[in-house]
């Protein structure tokens, strides 16, 4: 049923096997924090994926049930892609790896004016992490049932 071959019964090998590579995340932030939901939006990560490793990571993220893939009510060309509960939950994955990075190389973070729609800047100004999990939860679930309600 998953795509994702696993190598081992370790927890910590399995969720990287899933959502430890280059790109998993990355998309995956781009359609909670930034809900983009079609193809041409996520291809404009600006990390620069190119479009045939955004195509194979969108199938994988789909039968490992991650997203969900639907047809857009209006153009047949156009695909839809939401988040599914499973990816949600990632959140808290991120937000270890956000506060990772803002405790570490705050330094280096910091090189540019500060952006307040930056996630960084979202999270570390939220009042907590868990208010910050829930608000990002709810907008989400939210804009996903608004977006698929046609």
């Amino acid at each position: 049923m998953y795509s994702t071959p696993l190598r081992s019964h370790c927890p910590i090998t399995t969720g990287i096997d899933v959502i430890g590579d280059k790109w998993t995340l990355l998309i995956i932030r781009h359609m909670l924090f930034r809900q983009q939901y079609t193809y041409g939006q996520l291809l404009e990560i600006k990390e620069k994926i190119a479009s045939k490793v955004l195509a194979d990571r969108l199938r994988t993220l789909v039968a490992d049930g991650l997203i969900e893939k639907r047809n857009h009510p209006t153009n047949k060309k156009v695909f839809l892609y939401t988040l599914t509960d499973k990816g949600i939950s990632t959140i808290e994955i991120m937000t270890k790896i956000i506060n990772f990075s803002v405790t570490h190389y705050r330094s280096q973070m910091l090189t540019k004016p500060i952006d307040k729609t930056k996630l960084s800047y979202m999270y570390t100004h939220a009042k907590s992490e868990a208010i910050f999990i829930k608000d990002t939860k709810a907008a989400y679930i939210k804009f996903r049932k608004k977006l698929l309600d046609f």
